[in-house]
This record gives structure tokens, sequence and C-alpha cells, in this order.
């Protein structure tokens, strides 16, 4: 296994598998289980009794609204993602951050704080954020209101997302465009 594997998950098909560079939708009925499902990939809730989650490596989870700090510019956010990830200098992880950033189509947006930005840009710098930690799994939470993950990934192809397993976690099969759905 290179990526995510679900098994005996309520809620979910009997088992679900995802390898780096694939892109899985998991639909489930209410919010509540959504964030639950994400918390237990994430490994912030232990899986329920009889069943298995196991990632090959680290696991970002990116809010539905992007998980940034309010408090902090957009580089700010994506600089304490790689910092919080990886012991480096301020310095190093601010060059690999702006390199993030412009894989997400965020260079003009930086400066910004996250209330001055779209929620879908807000959700990029989220992914820009989780990417600074080299995971090999990505929960994408979805929301109704929110510019779907689908047509945001789909406007700028970020290279690095093929190095990590996709999994977006939403209440609605009408969102899952451009994923497959695991079944």
């Amino acid at each position: 296994m290179d990526g995510l594997l679900l098994e005996r998950v309520p809620g979910l098909p009997g088992r679900v598998r995802i390898d780096v560079g694939e892109q899985r939708a998991v639909v489930v009925p209410r919010a509540a289980d959504r964030r639950r499902l994400a918390d237990v990939v994430t490994g912030a809730e232990g899986p329920p009794a009889g069943a298995l989650a196991l990632a090959a490596g680290p696991v970002r989870l990116v809010p539905a609204e992007g998980g940034l700090l309010p408090h902090l510019t957009v580089l700010d956010n994506i600089v304490h993602g790689h910092r919080a990830a990886h012991p480096i200098t301020k310095q190093a992880a601010r060059e690999q951050s702006l390199v993030k950033a412009m894989g997400c189509g965020l260079e003009d947006v930086l400066d910004r704080y996250p209330h001055e930005i779209t929620p879908g840009r807000r959700r990029l710098a989220g992914v820009a954020r989780a990417l600074g930690a080299y995971p090999r799994v990505i929960v994408l939470e979805d929301a109704n209101g929110l510019p779907t993950w689908g047509s945001l990934l789909s406007l700028r192809p970020n290279p690095d997302l093929a190095s990590a397993a996709l999994l977006l976690v939403t209440t609605s099969a009408a969102r899952t465009t451009g994923f497959v759905h695991a079944e």
C-alpha cells in the first residue's frame, strides 16, 4: 500500500483504497459524519471497533474553509505549516513555501490575510500549507456553499499533488466532480 486503506469503517463501502496520485471521493450522509471520517483518517480519532485506517505516511487535513490562522498572512500560514512539519529554518521554510504557493496559483495574495481573499483561494492556501508537510495522504473536507474541490484543483494542475493520495470527504455527490467515487 502506498496511500490510504480504510476497511469496515461505518458508512463506507467495505474497503476503500487510495494510492498516491489518485483522487477519490467519499460521500457521507451528514456533516458530523464528514468530520468524524476526516478525524479517523488523520488519526485525530481512533477508528471504530473492527475498523481499520492505515496510511503509508503523513496525513494532512485541509478543512473546508482552508484551515488558515486569521492573524497570519497567506504566506505566513504556509510557512507555519512547513515549520510545524519539519525542523527547518524560517528562511528555508519561506523559500519552500513560495514554491508550494506558486504551484497553487497564490503568488498574488501572499501578503493578504485569510479574510481578504476568496473562499476558493483560502482552500488552495490550505492545500499549499498541507503540501509543506510532504504528506502521503491529503484529506479535503468539503462543505456546501464553497467552490468545489474539483473545480479548484482543475484550474491549475499542481504536480505536487501527484505525490499524495487525495481523499475528498463530502455530504453531496454533486460536489465530487473530478474525483472517482470510492466504492
